[in-house]
């Protein structure tokens, strides 16, 4: 009986031993783990805020296409000032006789 006993206390220390060695091996996991979780927080931020920025560039890229005429509109309005200074050469001239 001694013996048996003897027995299961090695067994008992045996695996004690192992649970205090995979313990302290989840435990670096977990450190590691949440580190990683950590920096991919802060990685996400940056991305978020990264993403704010160019929807934020995207709409006042918006907003000056709208406002900034195409290319017939240049055409028309540089076909109105050739066309208003013919006509103030003509006024220049018409003074000058």
């Amino acid at each position: 009986m001694a013996s048996d006993l003897a027995e299961q206390l090695e067994r008992i220390s045996d695996k004690s031993r192992l649970l205090l060695i995979r313990f302290g091996e989840l435990q670096k996991r977990n450190a590691a783990l949440t580190s990683e979780l950590q920096d991919m927080r802060a990685t996400l931020v940056a991305r978020d805020a990264e993403i704010e920025k160019l929807r934020l560039e995207l709409e006042y890229l918006r907003i000056a296409t709208n406002i900034a005429p195409d290319s017939k509109s240049k055409e028309a309005v540089y076909a109105t000032i050739s066309d208003l200074v013919r006509e103030i050469d003509r006024c220049i001239t018409d003074l000058m006789e």
